[in-house]
């Protein structure tokens, strides 16, 4: 995986500057089995630690599609990531979206669209809200994936170098649900989360 940074949607930059993202061949739900979560639509804002920070807007939309006269909406979370840019203009970076609730855990399944959709491995998140409604996502940790790779839990390969590690999940989907499923979460999905404040739906 590039080392470049990853854009803000799922991640602080302090867990991105750690090293890779694990990167799967296949997302945790099929479009026909994943879950439409409808609290995840609208318009959020991430919290700036410093106030001359740039400014990054996320948009939340599930695609809808018409059919006999009415609008539904089809399984891809559409997330545009809007960043104002303090030393240059906006910047927009796109994202597709499966949701699934496994357990008693709802995570993501996210494609980077600048790799085209039909290219662009998928990356794995756990979120929740609060009951104030904040987002709160947390990135898949490597060193797990890793692990469960080495010792056959997974199907995949591992790739260190000096400074870098590259993870690549092989596994089908129905292996990859049931190793989420029998992990622990917090311990698969540590570190800082990001967080998001709703500010419309």
């Amino acid at each position: 995986m590039n080392l470049r940074l990853l854009p803000t949607l799922l991640a602080a930059a302090s867990l991105l500057l750690t090293g890779c993202l694990p990167e799967s061949k296949n997302p945790l739900s099929t479009p026909m089995n994943s879950t439409v979560d409808d609290r995840l639509e609208g318009i959020y804002v991430s919290r700036r630690e410093k106030k001359d920070e740039d400014l990054s807007t996320m948009h939340f939309h599930y695609r809808g599609i018409k059919a006999n006269g009415q609008v539904r909406a089809t399984p891809w979370l559409e997330v545009l990531d809007v960043e104002h840019e303090r030393a240059g203009g906006m910047k927009a970076n796109a994202y597709r979206v499966l949701t699934t609730h496994i357990g008693e855990q709802d995570y993501m399944s996210f494609q980077d669209l600048s790799k085209g959709k039909d290219k662009a491995p998928y990356h794995f998140a756990r979120y929740e809200f609060s009951w104030t409604g904040t987002l709160r996502i947390w990135l898949i940790n490597s060193d797990a994936v890793a692990d469960a790779i080495k010792a056959g839990k997974l199907r995949g390969t591992v790739k260190a170098s000096k400074y870098t590690k590259d993870i690549t999940i092989t596994d089908s989907t129905e292996r990859l649900a049931a190793f989420v499923k029998a992990s622990d979460p917090v311990k698969l999905f540590e570190g800082k989360p990001m967080v998001l404040y709703r500010l419309t739906r």
